[in-house]
């Protein structure tokens, strides 16, 4: 059994369903509770208004509260608010800065939601060449499942996400779980983000962005070992 108690609170990345963390979720996880917390589809969609009606929703008593991707931003503000209940902090695929040029706000993002994308697409950016069917079917349900107009706005938040509205929660230990075949998060962004936090364990994974999906044995695994470690 794992030396820390309380609820493994994860949210889900840019879809915000959770459908991609089911795997990740419903392992062994040597007696820790486990919750994911679906993203609000509906209403504003910026990190702070979403930090609010996720923290109106958390379930009592301590918490390890694990980001993924999108939601890295998300759980670092959520930890700073609760920082006397949050034991572990853990970001999958994270970042604290836009991971691409803010200039990119200017394109259209909207249409690109409108259809369905292709396969090759899908493993290309984000579930790995070796993605099982099963994986891909799941993430274009995933997409499928939120409105263009909530993906568009969510990516107009990360574009315009900065250093400074990420605060690093000082004296809680933290895992960053880092994909090496990353190929929507790039090197320098990865970078920044261990440099972000004064003593953070880092783990790189073999594994394409959506690390929680494509190698969710490992990322427990790094995670539980994480946890024990600190005992």
């Amino acid at each position: 059994m794992s030396a820390f108690s309380g609820t493994v609170v994860i949210l889900p990345g840019l879809d915000g369903t959770g459908l991609l963390t089911e795997d990740f979720a419903a392992g062994d996880w040597k007696g820790l509770a486990v919750q994911v917390m679906p993203i609000p589809k509906e209403g504003a969609q910026d990190y702070p208004s979403l930090a609010k009606k996720i923290a109106a929703d958390l379930p009592p008593g301590p918490l390890i509260l694990l980001g993924e991707s999108f939601s890295s931003p998300l759980a670092l503000l959520i930890s700073a608010q609760e920082r006397q209940r949050v034991t572990a902090l853990i970001l999958a695929g994270g970042f604290c800065s836009s991971p691409v040029s803010p200039a990119l706000s200017l394109i259209p993002v909207r249409p690109l939601f409108l259809i369905r994308p292709p396969a090759t697409i899908l493993r290309k950016f984000l579930a790995g060449p070796d993605a099982p069917k099963s994986l891909i079917q799941r993430l274009g349900k995933a997409i499928r499942s939120v409105s263009s107009g909530t993906l568009t706005e969510r990516v107009r938040v990360i574009l315009a996400l900065q250093e400074k509205d990420c605060p690093a929660p000082e004296g809680v230990p933290t895992l960053l779980l880092q994909a090496r075949q990353d190929a929507m998060i790039p090197w320098d962004t990865q970078s920044r983000l261990e440099r972000h936090f004064v003593e953070p364990t880092v783990v790189w994974i073999d594994s394409p962005h959506l690390l929680l999906a494509a190698r969710p044995e490992a990322c427990r695994e790094a995670v539980l070992a994480f946890l024990n470690e600190r005992n």
